[in-house]
């Protein structure tokens, strides 16, 4: 099979969902006996996470592209590879590199998970972008946004939308002794937040909503802090509407997931997300979800069948739809039911990398 010839390139130093990403690609593969090659930065998430057939690039020095340019063609060559999956656009340009300077018939598969606001027309992108073989997309947005702003033929852009399956009960904590730890009050409707910590991830909205409700609420903010900025200014916010008590952060955990069902909502207040994978996650793990209606996140959620919309960046929208939940629990009740079986059926992950296998083949 090709899954043995293809190397998952991310030099990503990041934490997140597409990191998450792709280790669970790295991992499902080899979990079903496949020799799937990976390249990453050192020291990095990835490198933690994944352990054999995997080649670590330098992230830091002047030389540093080159030297990875030279690593990196060394190992393709020593294991016969000829297929660069790359899931990190900064990576583009390595990944051409390496098709254009190292011997055989290379092809590369680009996953595109990010938005694409801004046209790509220049020389520079036309020479890149031509060079790609597959660009896959996962939202029917993100495929429009493809196909009008990149410089690639029509019938190289595909849609694979995401794969995602229950956690393994492999965490040490329950919610009871999750929410001791962490100091958060078990008997108070509790809404979890699972992202990085910066402006655009939109954690203020909700600290804001909750402001504006008359009932008792407490949030907890799981992820990274990418700005101390931010994260100062939520606290002081939390002092001035007298809600310090009430607003937890907590740093990223593995499997998020499966901290999902220790709150009573879900909510995903980001300004635009490009899919809105935590959404379909809480989905599953069957747990009410809020969402803003922007970006690919109103292709996951059914506004009052299998969760709520709020106007994006409006947090009196939000304060409503927040206020209708906690006040009905039988509604939270049918829209967690809807929205486990939609998103079982629609996210199936087997089904998911069973299609990028097959992809894999075409090539």
């Amino acid at each position: 099979m090709k899954i043995n010839k293809v190397l998952a390139l991310c030099l990503s130093p990041d934490q997140g969902g597409l990191e998450l990403y792709f280790t669970k690609l790295v991992h499902h593969y080899r979990n079903m006996g496949y020799k799937m090659h990976a390249a990453c930065g050192k020291r990095s998430y990835i490198s933690k996470s994944i352990i054999n057939n995997k080649v670590e690039c330098i992230q830091k020095g002047f030389f540093k592209d080159i030297i990875n340019l030279f690593v990196l063609r060394k190992y393709i060559i020593k294991n016969k590879l000829n297929i660069l999956h790359v899931s990190w656009s900064k990576d583009i340009f390595m990944a051409v590199m390496l098709k254009l300077l190292t011997p055989g018939n290379i092809k590369i598969i680009f996953y595109r998970q990010m938005k694409i606001p801004h046209s790509k027309t220049i020389f520079y992108h036309k020479f890149f972008y031509r060079n790609i073989d597959l660009i896959l997309v996962i939202t029917d947005k993100l495929y429009e946004e493809a196909y009008k702003n990149l410089p690639i033929d029509k019938d190289k852009i595909k849609k694979l939308t995401y794969g995602i399956s229950k956690p393994k009960s492999n965490i040490k904590l329950n919610r009871s002794d999750f929410m001791n730890i962490n100091n958060i009050d078990p008997e108070i409707f509790s809404i979890g937040i699972f992202s990085r910590v910066e402006e655009q991830k939109g954690q203020h909205l909700v600290l804001d909503a909750m402001n504006m409700s008359s009932n008792q609420i407490q949030l907890c903010i799981i992820g990274h802090v990418m700005s101390r900025q931010y994260k100062e200014d939520l606290l002081i916010n939390a002092k001035i509407y007298h809600l310090t008590n009430y607003l937890k952060f907590v740093n990223f955990v593995d499997s998020p997931m499966s901290y999902m069902p220790f709150f009573d909502l879900v909510i995903l207040p980001t300004y635009e997300e490009t899919f809105g994978l935590v959404a379909a996650e809480a989905m599953i793990m069957g747990v009410p979800v809020i969402g803003s209606d922007a970006g690919g996140v109103p292709e996951i959620i059914s506004h009052g069948t299998n969760g709520l919309l709020f106007e994006t960046k409006n947090a009196s929208d939000l304060s409503k739809k927040i206020d209708m939940l906690y006040e009905n629990k039988t509604l939270r009740e049918q829209l967690s039911s809807n929205a486990s079986e939609y998103a079982y059926k629609r996210y199936n992950y087997d089904k998911h990398f069973g299609r990028l296998e097959e992809i894999f083949d075409s090539l």
